[in-house]
């Protein structure tokens, strides 16, 4: 299955999707222009030919609220809502805005509407203020609610990240303790009015979202986890679409390879594998791959968290990788049907490319229904500068609360998490 332009690979890519309710369409890297334009031209083709109604990206939950009214119409310009509703620092960028603005147009013409969620963690996996606020705004006013609020919002990523590593045992406890009962009073709230009532169905996922961030913590502490168990993001943005599904007829998941492939990363279940086990055939799973372009390297200089040096060079190819083998085609843009690929084109693959190391797939048709393959990529403008900013400012934060080498990490330190470790903070914020 070859595809020569970008265009032609959603023609290519019709009949590998069939009758799939879910399309998960991986990310090579983060903030790579040919995957964000990919993105857009396949969800619309599916949009108008197959009935496809939602788009779910890997961002956080809560702040994909605003990003949903937009589209239907609510107040705003685009940049704005995508930078503060796309999280990650995904939505600083033009095809990005462009997508948005396509469904803006789309239902102000179309009986059919279209949908924006977001499946993750709030506050870029760092902060559970977003949900918080998000649940809050939606319940009964609480003796306490100000003072939890003060204690949820830490601020932007990575500044989040550093105040949770450096804040005290008690005040740590006192913000699990309020988050704990948020959602028991988010849950009787859903008792009370109904599964089908918008603000208890929306206050009670905020809580499920601050449950998985609570539990992701705990990890982080403890990074021995029992081996073969899914970490808690994998299992909230699984049971998000699976929320979703209950909303929309078919949808587009949008997240890293590592994220959306079926196979397990380093014995751990992902959110395709998940998934997998609940949609069966009624998932698709096509990861994105590239030759040339560009790979942010990290050199951590201690395990407060986004401390670390930022550079920037050019990808290389290695011989047992899955680009070096897809590059052989020749094409620009090449599709491969990994269950109709040539007899032994797998033979000696080892894995896919990830921050400059390698993420092991042992079987490629299981893990992957097709790969898409570009020769050549190019970085979202400006998404490298701003991450060297970010790691920058962290690091002075981090001196400047006297957070010391021994202070947890938000994310727990794990073998080639695309999105968690300060290491990998090239897939937050690749260029």
């Amino acid at each position: 299955m070859h595809a020569n332009t970008p265009a032609a690979t959603v023609d290519v890519v019709r009949e590998l999707i069939g009758d799939a309710r879910v399309v998960a369409l991986g990310e090579g890297a983060h903030n790579i222009m040919e995957f964000h334009g990919l993105r857009d031209r396949l969800f619309r083709f599916l949009v108008r030919e197959l009935g496809f109604t939602g788009l779910v990206l890997e961002s956080g939950f809560p702040e994909g609220l605003s990003v949903d009214r937009w589209i239907h119409g609510g107040p705003g310009d685009v940049e704005t809502i995508a930078r503060e509703g796309i999280t990650y620092g995904f939505g600083a960028c033009e095809p990005v805005h462009r997508q948005l603005r396509w469904m803006r147009r789309h239902n102000t013409r179309s009986a059919r509407q279209v949908a924006f969620h977001g499946m993750d963690l709030p506050g870029s996996s760092t902060s559970p203020g977003p949900a918080v606020r998000a649940c809050l705004d939606r319940l009964p006013p609480s003796p306490g609610d100000g003072e939890l609020l003060r204690l949820s919002d830490l601020g932007g990523r990575s500044e989040a990240a550093v105040r949770y590593a450096a804040m005290p045992d008690a005040q740590r406890a006192r913000l699990t303790r309020g988050l704990e009962e948020l959602e028991r009073r988010a849950l009787r709230f859903r008792d009370e009015r109904g599964a089908d009532d918008e603000n208890a169905r929306i206050a009670s996922w905020c809580a499920a979202s601050l449950r998985a961030f609570v539990a992701e913590a705990a990890v982080a502490s403890d990074p021995c986890t029992e081996p073969g168990e899914p970490y808690p993001r994998e299992v909230f943005m699984a049971r998000s679409v699976e929320q979703v599904l209950h909303r929309e007829r078919r949808v587009v998941v949008s997240a890293h390879n590592a994220h959306v492939r079926r196979s397990p990363l380093h014995g751990r279940p992902t959110l395709g594998g998940l998934l997998a086990d609940t949609l069966g055939s009624d998932l698709a799973v096509i990861g994105t791959t590239y030759g040339s372009g560009p790979e942010v390297g990290f050199t951590q200089r201690s395990p407060r968290p986004f401390d670390c040096d930022v550079s920037l060079g050019s990808r290389i190819l290695t011989p047992h990788c899955v680009e070096t083998r897809l590059e052989s085609l020749g094409l620009p843009v090449a599709v491969v049907d990994t269950r109709r690929a040539p007899a032994g084109f797998f033979d000696g693959v080892e894995g896919t490319l990830a921050a400059g190391g390698l993420d092991p797939v042992d079987d490629f048709p299981a893990a992957y229904d097709a790969l898409i393959h570009f020769r050549r990529v190019t970085r979202v403008p400006g998404a490298f500068e701003r991450l060297r900013a970010e790691t920058e400012a962290a690091s002075a934060q981090a001196l400047g609360t006297g957070a010391d080498a021994s202070a947890r990490p938000v994310q727990p330190v794990r073998p080639r998490d695309p999105d968690a470790r300060p290491e990998d903070i090239d897939h937050p914020e690749s260029p």
